[in-house]
């Protein structure tokens, strides 16, 4: 077996970090670009852009606290793991 159990949790848990970064990345430009066009089409200053690029920051962060809450589970699976063994 090349991969040990834990190596590959351990990876699995870093390709969710990894991921994240872009996760955070393209939801704040496609809100930002969104934002951008539904203001351009309606004519209504920046204030479409300023909306959508709230909700891609929101979005980012829902990403990151969905990364944050599994990992945390994954570690306290393995805590209980650990103590039994």
């Amino acid at each position: 077996m090349l991969f040990t159990r834990e190596l590959t949790k351990q990876l699995r848990s870093l390709g969710s970090v990894i991921t994240l970064g872009i996760e955070m990345g393209v939801s704040i430009v496609v809100g930002f670009m969104g934002g951008r066009w539904l203001a351009e089409k309606f004519d209504t200053g920046p204030w479409l852009m300023w909306l959508g690029l709230a909700l891609g920051i929101a979005a980012g962060f829902k990403s990151l606290y969905r990364v944050a809450s599994r990992i945390k589970a994954d570690l306290a699976k393995n805590d209980d793991t650990d103590k039994t063994e």
